[in-house]
């Protein structure tokens, strides 16, 4: 027997101890058609994939200063400077924590693979838009903690009463298929970034976004240029980034590792190894942690000495004891914030939470999924218990895709990544330095196997290809799934309320029953030559559509292995769903 056959047969035996006991029954192993490594290889891929949050989630929220103060009122001292960097180095150990809890709450309550973390984006806005950069802003530090607090316990009571339910009912057909390819779509545009990716897009002065991929020290850092940052020299950076001004696109070596990487995982992935986004991840985040070198993680810089003395440590606790229950009465000035927070949280989760639900196959036609009140409970208790530690909204992390792609199917990958944050709470130095170009290929091929549920839009339906296209296209260039399904729903209940007013004055509602209703032949959209013809399937008909006797079943086969079946899930739709 040769190595690569014991391997296999240890697997095996694993797998079958572990679904025989008692964690193999809690978390309905055989239900799902689960194993133990493939729930630890989807946790591994999920963790690595979401560890950069240990990171980039400190550096934001101490950007606000926490509970810092200085006795003179300048935020820029000496004395203040160093209070935030201790805030900063306390948010390592709390963002772990209140992730370690909401990964667990969601594997034991909900029983689904998704981890939670405090979420992108709403650490940002509760940093420079609420509390203001070094507390600027017009809401104070501890109340933008109560109002966190506060929003948590509502989203709890609403997903604890199920009127949480009614309200995501309301979500249109076409947003519930277009939302997993929206998800997958921000995906990729983190992926191809240069904070969470592999740097090829960056910002553009006159067009938002272009072809980037300079090495760093050509890279011309974008500026807010607001009244302060004018007149008062008090300018906010950002990780925003131009190569209009030095050049050198497409010449940066850490974008080549990074398209590497891609290139690993994408050919793994095709002779069907799941443990492709492990292996590329850490292939790449190996070679970069070597200092000297092009695509080093460590440059010769100030930041880049600092993060390696950072990363020698290997070992390192920091306490919480500064950002514990920060709370306040004083709630003037909030209430934007706190149904800003509210709304934001409600969608993003709802999204996440049906994207991924559907790409694992377990979604009913009324979108819906086992377990999906304990899921949403579970989101608003971790919401709360990060506030007590100082943290903006805790919320399911799009990046769990990554794990339900390499296997996935059970909250054991939560409880496993509730295991490694834990284990960051120590090796923190370690798990914070995973480079962000050795994650973004994984992203990148996550979101682009997010995209298989476009095809059951209803295309020839006008009213749900408007909606399904501004749902996915406005949720990746606005940052924000809240945004996207607010186009769509907007779009949807604008055109059908337009429908229904026409009806007052004699006008029908438009009905799109058939396919063909809405096909534009080529001649009536370009002007063809009669010389030039396109070469015609030998499947298709008379009028170059494909013909369903001949084709339909050699297309489907072609597409067999694009798509994940409820059986393949271990679930089905029809089976009894806890609302």
């Amino acid at each position: 027997m040769g190595w690569h056959d014991k391997m296999n047969a240890f697997a095996e035996k694993v797998n079958s101890s572990v679904g025989n006991s008692f964690v193999g029954r809690f978390f309905e192993f055989e239900t799902r058609n689960a194993t133990f490594i493939s729930e630890l290889r989807g946790a591994t891929a999920t963790f690595m994939s979401m560890a950069y949050i240990l990171a980039v989630n400190p550096r934001i929220l101490s950007d606000s200063g926490g509970p810092c103060v200085d006795a003179d009122g300048n935020p820029f001292s000496d004395a203040y400077s160093d209070c935030v960097e201790s805030i900063r180095r306390q948010y390592v150990t709390s963002t772990a924590i209140a992730s370690l809890f909401g990964c667990v709450a969601m594997g034991l309550l909900a029983n689904l693979p998704i981890a939670l973390a405090p979420g992108m984006g709403m650490n940002a806005y509760f940093t420079y838009s609420v509390v203001g950069f070094r507390g600027s802003g017009n809401v104070s530090f501890q109340a933008a903690l109560t109002a966190v607090l506060i929003e948590g316990a509502i989203f709890l009571f609403l997903a604890v009463t199920g009127i949480r339910y009614a309200i995501i009912r309301i979500i249109p057909e076409p947003v519930r298929h277009a939302t997993p390819p929206a998800i997958g779509c921000f995906l990729a545009h983190l992926g191809l970034q240069t904070a969470e990716g592999i740097g090829v897009v960056v910002s553009d002065v006159a067009t938002a976004v272009t072809l980037g991929a300079c090495p760093p020290e050509r890279r011309t850092l974008m500026v807010a240029y607001t009244d302060e940052c004018r007149d008062d020299g008090i300018c906010v950076f950002s990780d925003a980034y131009t190569c209009d001004v030095l050049g050198g696109v497409m010449t940066s070596a850490r974008t080549w590792v990074g398209i590497l990487g891609f290139v690993i995982m994408a050919v793994m992935l095709a002779y069907k190894e799941r443990s492709a986004f492990i292996c590329g991840i850490g292939l790449i985040t190996v070679i970069s942690w070597f200092r000297n070198t092009a695509i080093t993680y460590f440059p010769d810089t100030q930041e880049g000495d600092a993060g390696f003395e950072y990363f020698k440590q290997v070992v390192n606790i920091e306490s919480v004891n500064e950002l514990l229950a920060q709370y306040t009465g004083n709630l003037s000035h909030v209430g934007v914030a706190l149904i800003t927070f509210f709304y934001v949280d409600f969608l993003d989760t709802s999204g996440t939470l049906l994207g991924l639900a559907h790409a694992m196959g377990v979604v009913d036609e009324e979108g819906n999924f086992p377990k999906s009140r304990a899921a949403f409970s579970a989101d608003a208790l971790a919401t709360m218990f990060g506030s007590v530690f100082g943290l903006s909204p805790v919320t399911s992390y799009i990046e769990s895709g990554s794990g339900v792609e390499a296997g996935s199917k059970t909250g054991l990958t939560a409880c496993t990544c509730g295991f490694y944050f834990f284990l960051s709470i120590f090796f923190a130095p370690i798990i914070a330095s995973i480079p962000p170009w050795a994650r973004g290929g994984a992203l990148i091929i996550v979101g682009a196997l997010m995209c298989r549920s476009l095809g059951s839009v209803k295309w020839w339906d006008i009213t749900h290809a408007i909606t399904a296209f501004l749902t996915v296209i406005v949720m990746p260039l606005t940052y924000s799934i809240a945004y996207g399904l607010i186009a769509g729903i907007g779009a949807y209940m604008f055109m059908h309320g337009t429908f229904w007013l026409l009806s007052f004055v004699g006008i029908e509602k438009p009905v799109f029953t058939n396919p063909d209703d809405f096909y534009i032949e080529p001649e009536d959209a370009f002007d063809v030559s009669d010389n030039v013809k396109a070469p015609m399937d030998e499947t298709a008909d008379e009028d170059g559509m494909p013909n369903d006797e001949e084709a339909g079943t050699s297309s489907a086969e072609a597409s067999g292995d694009l798509n994940v079946s409820p059986d393949d899930a271990g679930l089905k739709a029809s089976d009894e769903v806890e609302t």
